[in-house]
């Protein structure tokens, strides 16, 4: 009997130990002081741990990481935040960010505090941003109009380019290799899907959709997917550079519901639905290996925003309240929300 409460103590210290360990390890920390002559700014009581995302904070001007995993994840403070900015896209999945000034300047810098350098002197006023893929390549275009930078190389040795969108386009996205879809509406509320290739002037038809609900380009390819939120399809072109080819991935019965986003995983097996009807998210296999699965949200999904990893997506706008992410990773999808604040002791992200 009196070695029970020896044997007590022995197991609480262990268990405190393996808690030190996970909590102490060497990973990123937005505390690092920056190297001379960075404009990255943060408090010295940040967050730490893997960086999940990151994302332009409009209140606070600057850009707030996200450190931890999905469904345990907390907000460090605002970073580039000294006033040279008015805005930021971050690709989280390589963790890069593109940060513009008011006069037209555009800056790459590597997440959580590298230096910003200038890729772009003469960028597009308010930029609309879309990566590729891989993070590698981009395109910033503004809604409405048809002037356009195409840069390639952002993990290299950028290039910048202008290119010529087709008049009116709404949503654009690049390829890895530089290939870019664009979306142009017509006044029934149809829209048509044009492919401009690298190098050239001209775009071509791709397809029309009755309503647009998203597309997104297939890593490493020149594929893409295209969703109808009229006719609740997800299509699958192939070929966007050739003979263009249409297949159908999955539909209404599939849980297709007004789809309003899409997205493909890093490792191009996942394509994901942001559904309108039903505040849901769809997840198809695009190898036929399992069936669709569906996690429900206590929000209304508005966008799908890579987040670190394979797949694990933004799926509301980050602001002053919830921010809901989609985890669909494992063998059963969740809905997890990132905490607005910091989380303080005692406090833990809840589904």
């Amino acid at each position: 009997m009196s070695q029970k409460p020896l044997r007590i103590l022995w197991i609480s210290g262990l268990a405190l130990a393996a808690m030190c360990v996970a909590a102490c390890g060497s990973h990123p920390s937005a505390s690092t002081p920056p190297s001379s002559g960075s404009t990255a700014t943060a408090s010295s009581q940040a967050a730490s741990g893997p960086m999940l995302g990151a994302w332009w904070d409009s209140d606070r001007k600057g850009i707030r990481a996200i450190y931890g995993v999905p469904g345990a994840a907390q907000q460090g403070p605002p970073t580039y935040a000294d006033g040279t900015y008015n805005g930021a896209a971050v690709c989280a999945r390589s963790s890069v960010a593109i940060l513009n000034s008011s006069s037209g300047e555009m800056y790459l810098a590597h997440l959580p505090l590298g230096r910003p350098t200038v890729i772009a002197t003469n960028g597009v006023p308010s930029p609309t941003i879309a990566f590729s893929p891989s993070c590698g390549a981009l395109i910033a275009y503004t809604r409405g109009g048809s002037r356009a930078l195409l840069i390639q190389g952002l993990l290299s040795v950028p290039k910048v380019s202008t290119v010529d969108l087709p008049a009116g386009v709404f949503n654009a996205q690049v390829s890895d290799a530089g290939e870019i879809l664009a979306a142009v509406p017509a006044t029934d509320g149809s829209a048509a899907i044009k492919v401009l290739a690298p190098g050239s002037a001209t775009s071509q038809p791709v397809t029309v959709v009755s309503r647009f609900g998203g597309m997104a380009f297939l890593p490493g390819s020149d594929s893409a997917v295209v969703a109808d939120a009229a006719a609740n399809t997800v299509l699958e072109a192939s070929h966007l550079t050739g003979n263009v080819s249409l297949a159908q991935v999955a539909g209404e019965g599939d849980g297709v519901a007004n789809p309003v986003a899409i997205a493909v995983s890093a490792d191009d097996r996942w394509v994901t639905v942001a559904n309108g009807k039903g505040s849901s998210v769809l997840r198809l296999d695009l190898t036929g290996q399992t069936s669709p699965l569906r996690a429900l949200c206590r929000c209304s999904p508005t966008e799908l925003e890579p987040l670190a990893g394979n797949l694990a997506l933004r799926i509301t706008e980050p602001g002053s309240g919830t921010v809901w992410a989609f985890d669909g990773n494992g063998p059963a999808p969740r809905i997890v929300f990132l905490p607005a604040e910091p989380l303080t002791a005692g406090q833990g992200a809840r589904r």
